[in-house]
């Protein structure tokens, strides 16, 4: 009985440090193998993004349970600190921490570290925050990452890149599939970058692993501030583009909750403020690789909805190759632009970018679907996105791991481009319009 007694008492010490995030019985069950120890270097630190601009969350990882885990950042001529939430989950062998930075100013350089408090901390970071009123945004995306050589020389480019704001995944992040150490070696080799930028991330299918569903990525990234978050979509303003964030892991069907809200959401968007809109989600509604193809289940779903709502681009991974379509909506190419350069309310770009790493599916479908604008499937590389409020464009690259340019194309807001010999007044060009204006109707008389 003294024994129990004893063996009770040093384990409500050992977990106390934890009782603020998570329960002692939560602790318990999730995390037995997690040791205290006084102090632990932090490891994996990487920013996150929340909705409000002023704000900027950090997480990073202990390899044991450390009380007194801080952030500490400059605010103007205060140096201010805020208590971390820690946590950690299943049976690995690390702890996680949470803070968030509050009340930045827009468009400044902020300075941070995280760690214990007066005894072990990282080294000093830096970050500037994002201003949404900004005429100018740049910003890298990525699909199927993992650790390969060729994920290694992508991850390279990304912290080379000193322009890039941010960094979106669509989903199939560290392929960790089980084997969290995967985890904190991907963490670790994006750290350089995470510290600078945040990457903000869909859901993919590896996310949801053997032995674990979807909690490790539900306490390594973070969309609302919370702990063990369950918000699998979620949407983000950047300077001219409203970025949702959606899962085609869950359930999106009509009617179903992640519908109504991307219903909701994308009904929402100011279009003066943010005249562009992405959604980021891992599978394809078009893809003319032979592995996976298009989800035509998804299509079905969604479709009618991103072009009523005037979606500009579907950025999605799954099939490990590049392809573009043309605007497209019900398979029914809407527009093939002029030299590369489309206005957008045509109907949205869907995007195939899964070559951030993985093994490339090299088997295409054959003929090439109308829809198909380009495609290359024996490449590696990310795509390179660039906002401009100037000329009101949104512009995408998509470069090669060897330095090269596979694809291009813009996306303007202007109501005609150049001197397209069928415009109309209203900078539609003929057939195109008709076409949108019936897929529209079509969509008005379904709903009825």
């Amino acid at each position: 009985m003294i024994v129990r007694i004893l063996f009770s008492l040093v384990a409500i010490l050992l977990l106390a440090p934890f009782a603020g995030a998570q329960g002692l019985a939560e602790a318990l069950q999730d995390c037995p193998g997690i040791v205290v120890v006084s102090n632990s270097a932090s490891q994996q630190i990487h920013l996150q993004m929340t909705d409000d601009p002023t704000e900027m969350s950090v997480i990073w990882a202990t390899g044991g349970r450390s009380m007194n885990q801080i952030v500490e950042y400059q605010r103007g001529p205060d140096l201010l600190e805020v208590n971390a939430e820690s946590y950690c989950y299943g049976n690995h062998n690390m702890a996680f921490h949470m803070a968030t930075m509050t009340g930045l100013p827009l468009g400044e350089e902020i300075e941070y570290r995280v760690g214990t408090q007066n005894a072990q901390m990282s080294e000093f970071y830096t970050f500037t925050t994002i201003d949404p009123s900004e005429n100018h945004f740049e910003w890298i995306s990525i699909a199927d990452h993992g650790d390969s050589s060729e994920a290694l020389d992508v991850s390279e480019a990304i912290i080379a890149d000193e322009s890039a704001q941010m960094v979106t995944v669509s989903g199939d992040i560290a392929y960790a599939d089980g084997e969290q150490s995967a985890w904190d070696s991907w963490f670790q080799e994006q750290q350089a970058s995470m510290t600078q930028i945040p990457w903000v991330t869909a859901v993919g299918n590896h996310e949801n692993e053997p032995g674990y569903e979807f909690a490790p990525y539900e306490h390594r990234f973070d969309s609302d501030q919370q702990i063990e978050t369950e918000t699998f979509w979620y949407s983000r303003n950047v300077p001219g583009v409203h970025m949702t964030f959606m899962s085609t892991e869950h359930d999106y069907s009509v009617g179903s909750t992640q519908f109504s809200w991307l219903e909701q959401d994308l009904s929402s968007v100011n279009r003066d403020v943010t005249p562009f809109v992405i959604v980021y989600g891992h599978k394809p509604m078009y893809s003319s690789n032979s592995y996976h193809g298009s989800e035509v289940e998804l299509r079905t779903a969604l479709e009618e909805l991103y072009v009523a709502q005037g979606v500009d681009l579907v950025i999605a991974g799954h099939d490990h190759f590049y392809e573009r379509t043309w605007p497209v909506s019900g398979e029914t190419v809407m527009d093939t632009g002029k030299d590369n350069l489309f206005y957008r309310g045509q109907g949205p770009i869907h995007l195939v970018i899964g070559m951030a790493g993985r093994s490339a599916y090299e088997e295409l479908d054959e003929p090439q679907p109308e829809w198909s604008a380009y495609r290359e499937n024996n490449s590696y590389g990310w795509t390179r996105l660039v906002y401009d409020g100037n000329d009101s464009q949104l512009s995408l690259t998509h470069y090669r791991i060897d330095g090269t340019i596979g694809d291009q194309f813009t996306i303007t807001d202007s109501t005609v481009i150049g001197d397209s010999e069928d415009a109309n007044i209203l900078g539609l060009t003929g057939i195109d319009s008709l076409l949108m204006v019936i897929v529209l109707l079509g969509a008005v008389v379904r709903k009825r």
